[in-house]
């Protein structure tokens, strides 16, 4: 499965655009962090085709019922999404972990710091993987996941 991985859009959905197009519009699912889900409704117009998954950021105040967070599953991988603000990302990692092992998840995707990270920690015996693909409005990163026989790989593409 592949998946596109966004955060952090601002107000410049056409670098998600770019990027969609980078890939060929193809691609399995796209995952959207939050701040700027106004952003991501003009993106799932243009791809009808698509399938979309998004998280409510802080700076998401009038835009669509999404929740604040979230949990799929990837090929049999559990991945909790997260704008992150609400759990501290920009102090530290320790409530998105701790939220991750609550809804056993193996992995959490979140946004919100605009600065990509791709790492795993170890908590209470178990590993939780975690990845923010940084912000597609503020530095033009976002994330390529696949995955395959429940391996999650996570690699960053550049506008």
């Amino acid at each position: 499965m592949k998946i596109l991985v966004f955060s952090d859009s601002h107000g410049k959905s056409k670098y998600i655009d770019e990027a969609l197009k980078i890939h060929g519009g193809v691609c399995d699912l796209v995952v959207f962090l939050g701040d700027g889900l106004s952003d991501i409704e003009y993106i799932k117009d243009k791809y009808p085709n698509l399938t979309f998954f998004a998280v409510k950021g802080n700076c998401d105040f009038f835009t669509g019922n999404y929740p604040s967070y979230s949990v799929l599953d990837l090929d049999g991988i559990k991945v909790l999404i997260t704008h992150g603000h609400l759990f501290g990302a920009k102090s530290g990692y320790e409530r998105l972990v701790y939220l991750a092992l609550e809804k056993e998840a193996d992995a959490v995707f979140f946004g919100h710091t605009h600065m990509p990270i791709d790492e795993i920690v170890e908590c209470n015996d178990k590993q939780v993987h975690l990845f923010n693909p940084g912000s597609i409005g503020y530095g033009g990163t976002y994330g390529v996941v696949n995955t395959s026989g429940r391996v999650l790989v996570c690699s960053y593409g550049k506008i």
